[in-house]
């Protein structure tokens, strides 16, 4: 930490609308002298940041329903001086114009950092402007509660901090691929501004002639495009972004509270955890029915290298007692 003020806002972030009156500490009780220096004890709640049952179990942030087991293969404090290999898988294929490179997923003082920078490469005749970092689960799953909290990154517009699901293997059966995005931040779709968050369904799908098609928020904006006005800017300050996944229902939440639920369809695939700081416009566009390409003319150093930060990873399943 480089001062004080940088100690403080590790443990601290203002919850959901509604409640900025108050202060979340990161992890337990906060009593700090470097807090009592900024005046900041006062407002610290006399409760555990984390939501624990009456068996101490921990529990999901917020107003969530049910009770839940922590399952320990997909959720990470990144409290270890690496990256967890037997969890998390950071060397992962690269796609289109996104170059994911292991370097860029960094770990240390409690948190796993995703970064972004600005790297001309080429991958086979595609000439290339950025390298990114990623984490992916070794393990699948398909439903559970998931939730992550996180900080945006610096950069706006270009890139987007994203905590998803997604199956990939071997493509069988009427659904051929499945994504369920808990938030995509940052991505200023539409100029909607830093404010936006999207949380978005995809999957594809064998229709009735037997074609395989996309069913995309542009395709069905009803059932796969979800979008959340958040009053704070995501690059300031830790936030709580979560969902849950079930077989009849995919609900989002933000800092506890729900957002957006959706009919879950088609969402029924072993899927893996993932945490990435991927490439937006302007330095890529989308190709019509295509993937999206780089925009060599608008490729830039400036602002990068930037990151999205992590406090921590957890996902259960549902409790059976």
């Amino acid at each position: 930490m480089n001062n004080t003020k940088d100690q403080i806002e590790r443990f601290i972030t203002p919850l959901s609308k509604g409640t900025t009156d108050r202060c979340m500490p990161r992890r337990g009780f906060l009593k700090t002298a470097a807090g009592a220096a900024l005046g900041l004890a006062c407002c610290l709640p006399a409760v555990r940041a984390e939501e624990t049952g009456t068996d101490g179990k921990l529990q999901p942030f917020g107003n969530v329903p049910g009770r839940w087991n922590l399952a320990s293969a997909f959720s990470d404090e990144f409290d270890a001086a690496i990256l967890d290999a037997n969890k998390w898988d950071a060397d992962v294929p690269s796609w289109a114009d996104w170059s994911w490179d292991s370097r860029n997923a960094l770990q240390g003082n409690g948190q796993l950092r995703l970064r972004m920078i600005y790297e001309p490469h080429m991958r086979g005749s595609n000439q290339l402007f950025y390298k990114s970092g990623i984490i992916r689960s070794k393990e699948t799953i398909t439903y559970g509660y998931f939730e992550a909290r996180i900080k945006g990154c610096r950069v706006f517009p270009g890139a987007c901090p994203a905590f998803w699901i997604y199956s990939h293997g071997p493509e069988t059966g009427t659904i051929r691929y499945s994504e369920v995005d808990f938030v995509e931040m940052e991505q200023n779709q539409f100029n909607a501004g830093i404010h936006r968050m999207d949380c978005n369904l995809h999957t594809r799908v064998v229709n009735e002639d037997g074609k395989v098609v996309w069913i995309r928020p542009k395709q069905n904006p009803a059932l796969c495009q979800h979008v959340w006005m958040a009053p704070w800017d995501p690059r300031d300050n830790f936030h709580i972004y979560a969902g849950e996944v079930t077989p009849e229902t995919v609900t989002w939440y933000i800092d506890g509270q729900k957002v957006a639920t959706a009919e879950n369809r088609y969402w029924h695939l072993p899927m893996n955890v993932t945490l990435s700081l991927g490439l937006r416009p302007p330095y890529e566009r989308w190709v019509e029915n295509g993937s999206p390409v780089a925009v060599a003319k608008n490729s830039t150093g400036i602002g990068f290298p930037t990151e999205m930060t992590i406090d921590y990873v957890r996902v259960w399943k549902p409790s059976k007692t």
